[in-house]
């Protein structure tokens, strides 16, 4: 099985992973977003 390392661009841990907190107001509805760019996860979390 292939691994791949993604990124959450967040100011704080995420220990578990809870889609009630996400907004419908994101480009793709409520969820998780995730990159496979370590750069851009930096600017999300601002």
């Amino acid at each position: 099985m292939m691994e791949a390392k993604v990124y959450h661009g967040s100011y704080t841990a995420i220990e578990k992973i809870d889609l009630s907190m996400g907004g419908m107001q994101r480009d793709f509805g409520r969820g998780f977003y995730v990159t496979n760019l370590l750069e851009l996860a930096k600017i999300w979390a601002w």
